[in-house]
């Protein structure tokens, strides 16, 4: 059990700090997991391809997002276990996941590959990219049952403290899946650039599992689900998985619209939502940690480092997010270059497109930053329906981006679509993780001390 790291006890910043450092080199790596796709593609097999791929990202993130929440929703849950010393009841959710996990991934798999093409169409991806376009999506999504396991394990893993080994299966998976893109490219085109990401991620996964049975800590789970696991597992998991998909409506509202203006509009703004990943590893391994600490430490009724964790993780996020900013602004179009080639005056367009967009986001990042704290510090102390709500908020100010803006400023309404709900979701979660915290505290203490 060498690298399960109790919360609980020490200084919460040195804590957070030695949690999210491998966590952030997970993310650069599963940024560069992603990117390599993008670029292998755009490279190799042209922009139209790397459009392709491109338009088909808004479906995946619909779906990958609720995965994502879900997976998050069971980390929370077992970190509090965790935190509580409770043991068995780890095991026994942990099995229940499980079987959750692959239900779901299994039956949105088989709906997501009867129903890619006419979602495609509905979006109104150009023509010329339908055709790689549903080949690549359909690989993904037939692909979710893996998916979805493999990011449970993960929060698993950064539930217990242990955020070394994510990273590991990180390094393996985008090693592999570079080796794998480069192989199969060219015999397979877009179908192999899929199946490598699928196969890298499946050995990844392995690693994971082998690794968090080596620590004991699964030791006497069984095969068999807990029915009193569900609700409990479900109140923290489905609320952030409906928080993410709805988030990832608007996303596809933006789609919509960034397919009417053309290939290379198309192109640009996927180039930049692939670099999207690099202003969120900060803030993503951030997050990652304050949920973490929170959750164990609000199992353990610790609330006093409940705060200061919070406090702690604030003073990070501002300066993570000032760190982001100053390496993004400056040489943003430049990473973007390295994602494409092709015709020059096609690429030179594309490159236009996408480091507008990518500076608007960099702008809004301290913003981006503040949500991600506070949403974190609620999910912890298992409030997922602010949270929740305030994936409405961003869902709507997408809407008045696409609806309204775009009919006065054009391309700048979409170009605001996403970080224009960062602001008014940040102040939402703050106020409402203070008023929340401090209700929770006076119960539980009052529970505790019934003579006070």
């Amino acid at each position: 059990m060498s690298r399960i790291k109790d919360m609980t006890e020490g200084r919460p910043i040195r804590l957070m700090i030695q949690f999210s450092a491998p966590l952030l080199v997970t993310n650069v790596l599963q940024l560069l997991f992603t990117v390599v796709d993008s670029a292998i593609v755009g490279r190799i097999l042209g922009v139209n391809a790397f459009a392709s791929v491109g338009a088909t990202a808004s479906l995946h993130w619909f779906v990958l997002s609720f995965v994502f929440g879900m997976s998050q929703g069971f980390g929370t849950f077992f970190a509090q276990r965790f935190g509580a010393k409770d043991m068995s009841g780890l095991r026994r959710a942990f099995v229940t996941a499980a079987y959750i996990a692959l239900g779901f991934g299994a039956v949105a798999g088989i709906v997501g590959l009867l129903t890619s093409e006419s979602l495609l169409l509905l979006l109104h991806t150009p023509p010329e990219l339908m055709h790689d376009a549903v080949i690549y999506l359909s690989f993904l999504l037939g692909g979710l049952p893996l998916t979805f396991s493999y990011n449970m394990l993960n929060m698993t893993l950064y539930s217990l403290g242990d955020s070394k080994t994510p990273l590991r299966a990180m390094v393996i998976a985008t090693v592999l899946n570079i080796a794998l893109n480069l192989a199969l490219i060219f015999p397979f085109g877009i179908a192999g650039v899929a199946a490598a990401s699928l196969l890298a991620q499946s050995v990844a996964l392995m690693y994971c599992f082998r690794t968090l049975r080596k620590t004991g800590i699964l030791n006497g789970c069984g095969f068999r689900p807990d029915s009193a696991s569900v609700y409990p597992l479900l109140r923290l998991a489905l609320p952030l998985g409906f928080r993410n998909a709805v988030i990832e409506t608007g996303s596809l509202l933006v789609q919509r619209y960034v397919n009417a203006y053309g290939t290379e509009f198309v192109a640009g703004i996927a180039a930049a939502r692939r670099m999207y990943s690099l202003l969120m590893i900060a803030g993503g391994a951030i997050e990652a940690s304050v949920v973490t600490f929170v959750a164990q430490n609000f199992g353990a009724k610790r609330f006093d480092r409940v705060r200061q964790g919070v406090r702690d993780g604030m003073q990070l996020a501002i300066l993570s997010a000032a760190v982001v900013m100053a390496v993004t602004l400056p040489f943003g179009r430049g990473i973007l270059g390295l994602l494409i080639d092709g015709d020059p005056v096609q690429v030179a367009a594309v490159l236009d497109i996408g480091a507008q967009q990518l500076t608007v986001m960099a702008l809004f990042l301290p913003f981006l930053h503040m949500l991600f704290l506070f949403r974190a510090a609620l999910q912890g102390i298992g409030n997922t329906f602010i949270p929740m709500l305030s994936g409405f908020v961003e869902l709507a100010m997408k809407m008045i981006a696409v609806l309204v803006l775009t009919q006065f400023w054009g391309i700048w309404g979409v170009y605001l679509a996403d970080p224009l709900g960062w602001p008014m979701a940040a102040l939402l979660l703050a106020i409402s993780y203070i008023i929340a915290f401090k209700k929770l505290e006076t119960r539980v203490m009052g529970n505790l001390n019934p003579k006070q």
